[in-house]
């Protein structure tokens, strides 16, 4: 894999991504709030940047973006699909999807939402000059190159035809299952007003200014007012087609982990994005006995990989060893109190592509003396385990892992990295040892697990099965075929330990109790927002 995709795809995985720097920067729009508008203040502890729905940066982003261009499909916490935009898509053969829009959608200036915006859009995220970060998960579709992008001196996407007003066909280039095409174009597809933006320059476009004018939108919430890294402020759409809002304006406001227990307790924030309004695991007690909110743990998303730099540890017994070194169960009672699951493999227990008659690793230090020394490993070998900064869990977790590795005989050196120089070390095969935050999509698993196996990878791991397992699995359209696919993928991780996993965190989704119809999700929370309320 080039160096620019892995780095595209670990950019994809990563929760941290929301720490990059945006270009933009303090944007002002009249904002004359009435005192007695209903507000609710949603704290998020990752600030929104670049907030253009052809290529949001960070998750705040996205959620921003689809509250006011609507998506085709939103994935709820059940993991289902819940039409958004869309009414439908439908397939016979696996290659050409039928995508029927609800006729009843309507832009905010009364006008119908229509296929010619579908295809409108389609064309911005595959322009090159757009340079769209979502363009990657449109190259499935027929005419765009495997980047996602249109060839040069092409303006017409081929797979791409309108039967009617409120139809259109995307045809694929391979057999493709109906949940990969709700989950790349179905959920990523924020459809943009044809009539008003075809004769803005595509400068302007990519630029996101018209997200500023917020003029026309398809969705809840307009965008009012935004200062970075402090307050996203968003007024009701009162021409919704789904109906006007119950509620008047919708705050994001940044603060920091510590800083939401107390202002959760006085009122001030109404109720968090579970993953992305993160509460420190000291504060959860002390939330859940407060009287004026609900608080529950919500299902872990995120997860604790370390890469193994394969160049360094060539011997399978050696990348076993530091698997059965690790006490996942004292890391997750211990330091994240309870709140979290040992993971050992690809997938939580929250993915449906889990299987759990795979035996974990567990923790046996005396194996892994036993496996070093079987490898020829000299004791107190020193290696750099390269982690992620800005995380005190994950940092605290590390020094737990590298007294372990201590233990039976590999000397780990911590080395607290930023994210843009530890993707650089990463991508590079730069290192020895690395941790960081994954977020795997869960119903679509493949490129992310295609990213960390594949050909490329970083971690210098080769194995002609798993290359066979992926290349079937892009055109697998049988879903227990899938997951039996999935099933010996984890078998040959258990078995090779090309990278391992040690702990998903289960994050706290808290919600003053005044607020009804609002119940904090990192999935499908604003699905339904236009029937939040708060109650008197």
């Amino acid at each position: 894999m080039h160096g620019n995709s892995r780095m595209r795809s670990l950019l994809g995985l990563l929760i941290g991504i929301a720490l990059i720097l945006s270009a933009c920067g303090k944007l002002s729009f009249s904002a004359n709030t009435s005192v007695t508008a209903k507000t609710i203040n949603i704290g998020v502890t990752y600030s929104p940047n670049a907030i253009t729905p052809l290529s949001p940066i960070g998750q705040v982003s996205s959620y921003i973006a689809g509250l006011m261009y609507l998506p085709l499909f939103e994935l709820d916490e059940d993991l289902a699909f819940k039409p958004m935009l869309a009414d439908s898509i439908t397939t016979t053969d696996h290659k050409v999807f039928t995508i029927y829009l609800n006729p009843a959608a309507k832009w905010s200036d009364g006008s119908p939402i229509t296929a010619d915006d579908v295809i409108f859009t389609l064309k911005l995220i595959t322009n090159k000059q757009i340079s769209s970060t979502y363009a990657y998960m449109f190259a499935i579709i027929e005419g765009v190159d495997s980047a996602g992008f249109l060839p040069d001196g092409q303006s017409e996407i081929a797979g791409v035809n309108k039967v009617d007003e409120h139809t259109l066909t995307i045809q694929t280039k391979a057999p493709t299952t109906l949940t990969i095409m709700r989950d790349t174009i179905g959920r990523y597809l924020l459809t943009l007003p044809k009539a008003a933006l075809e004769n803005e320059p595509l400068t302007a476009i990519k630029n996101g200014d018209f997200v500023q004018k917020s003029a026309v939108i398809s969705g809840p919430y307009h965008l009012d007012s935004y200062e970075r890294d402090q307050l996203v402020q968003m007024k009701a759409n009162t021409a919704y087609f789904k109906g006007t809002p119950k509620i008047s304006r919708l705050n994001f406001k940044v603060v920091q982990g510590r800083e939401l227990a107390d202002q959760l307790e006085s009122g001030d924030i109404d109720l968090n994005i579970p993953s992305y309004g993160a509460i420190p695991i000291e504060d959860y007690g002390r939330i859940k006995s407060l009287s004026n909110v609900t608080a529950e743990d919500r299902p872990s998303i995120t997860t604790q990989f370390m890469y193994i730099n394969k160049w360094e540890l060539p011997d399978v017994k050696q990348r076993q060893a530091i698997s059965y070194a690790i006490n996942r169960e004292q890391i997750v009672n211990e330091l994240l109190r309870g709140a979290g699951e040992p993971v050992d493999g690809l997938f939580t227990s929250y993915s449906p592509y889990l299987d759990p008659s795979i035996k974990p690793a567990g923790y046996d230090p005396q194996k892994a003396k036993s496996l070093l020394a079987e490898s020829g490993w000299t004791p107190g070998t020193k290696l750099t385990l390269s982690v992620l900064s800005g995380d005190s869990t994950l940092e605290q977790a590390a020094h737990l892992i590298a007294d372990q590795l201590k233990e039976v005989g590999v000397h780990a050196d911590i080395q607290m990295v930023k994210l843009a120089p530890l993707i650089h070390k990463i991508v590079e095969r730069d290192y020895d040892l690395g941790m960081m935050t994954v977020s795997m999509s869960l119903v679509n698993p493949l490129p992310d697990v295609a990213y960390f196996l594949q050909e490329g990878n970083p971690n210098g791991y080769s194995n002609p099965e798993v290359d066979k397992l992926l290349s079937s699995l892009k055109s697998e359209t049988d879903e227990a075929d899938i997951k039996q696919s999935y099933s010996r993928l984890q078998q040959i991780v258990a078995e090779e330990v090309p990278l391992l996993s040690v702990y998903a965190t289960r994050s706290l989704g808290v919600v003053n109790n005044k607020i009804a119809g609002a119940s904090p999700k990192d999935y499908g929370m604003f699905i339904h927002v236009e029937d939040w309320d708060v109650l008197p």
